[in-house]
């Protein structure tokens, strides 16, 4: 298997507190994968290094579907992508793809100020044999999960306090707001935080019943620890089914239309179905089995704003 030589910029994008819902301001109160931790061996197994021309995150959502965000694809990659399955980006299982695509209304705060439709995809070569994180589907999980004050778990492979990346870490922090859409939303502070590299990586929450959901992909934020902002796949998951031919929708659900973000209204008459995900107590492991059945492969700024 090839390897692919990288030049990994790492960036972020704009960053400040949330007075409330309905805006998403730019200056949260004051350590995530920046004032985190390691995770323990084998956490996390879907969360995964995103090697373009510059390091990112990804969450597997399918066995063969990574989902990420747009701006790690921007420009677009000069070779293949490296997708890491592992603690690190260097020793973990390396899977090479050329089958990526990003939203076609993704754009830049400067143009669209928010609601950038930052989102990627990579599909894999194959089924990878590792639960994937599902995204949520239905108004249930929603209105359970996607609320201001809400705890969620951060993973990526970005910057850490002391300036190290590629070893995938986890960080606490709560949900301060949503803008006006309840298309995106900001988290973190205090120094709890993602950072460069994290770019693209998983929002991650827990239902009552132990299920673990995808609530947001990491998009952009300012100094690291200060909060960022995180884009809701959910109202992008039509997108991603037309694009990319993988449906994590449930029955019911085909015009993704049935969910009601902040400031909307549901409609009642769609009987969206729930989809079933891995639920468990603790952080999902990688089996030490499933690296040595693949293989092992070896496979590293200028300071911008987004967070890869």
């Amino acid at each position: 298997m090839p390897l692919l030589a990288l030049v990994l910029a790492s960036t972020w994008f704009a960053g400040g507190p949330i007075p409330g819902p309905g805006h998403i301001d730019h200056d949260p109160p004051g350590p995530l994968i920046y004032g985190g931790e390691e995770v323990e061996p084998g956490a996390w197994p879907a969360v995964v290094a995103v090697q373009t021309d510059k390091l990112c995150t990804g969450t597997l959502v399918a066995p063969n579907l990574v989902l990420t965000a747009a701006h790690c694809f921007d420009p677009a990659p000069s070779g293949e992508v490296r997708i890491s399955f592992g603690d690190d980006r260097l020793s973990g299982v390396q899977i090479m793809s050329s089958e990526w695509g990003s939203h076609p209304e993704f754009c830049l705060p400067s143009e669209c100020g928010e609601d950038l439709h930052d989102f990627a995809w990579v599909r894999l070569p194959g089924d990878m044999p590792i639960a994937p994180i599902l995204p949520i589907t239905n108004q249930a999980e929603f209105d359970e999960l996607m609320q201001v004050g809400h705890e969620a778990i951060f993973v990526g492979f970005g910057e850490d306090e002391d300036g190290v990346v590629g070893i995938k870490r986890e960080v606490e922090a709560t949900l301060t707001s949503f803008n006006e859409s309840g298309r995106e939303f900001r988290a973190g502070g205090g120094g709890s935080d993602t950072c460069r590299g994290d770019s693209g990586g998983p929002a991650l929450v827990k239902l009552a019943s132990g299920e673990w959901r995808l609530g947001g992909v990491i998009s952009r934020g300012g100094d690291c620890g200060l909060g960022g902002i995180y884009g809701v796949p959910l109202p992008e998951l039509c997108w991603l089914r037309d694009d990319s031919g993988v449906d994590l929708l449930p029955s019911g659900c085909d015009q993704c239309d049935c969910v009601a973000l902040l400031g909307e209204q549901a409609d009642d008459g769609c009987g969206c179905e729930t989809r079933g995900g891995s639920s468990p107590d603790t952080p999902p492991r990688m089996s030490w089995w499933v690296l040595l059945q693949l293989g092992l492969v070896a496979g590293l700024g200028a300071r911008l704003w987004w967070r890869r």
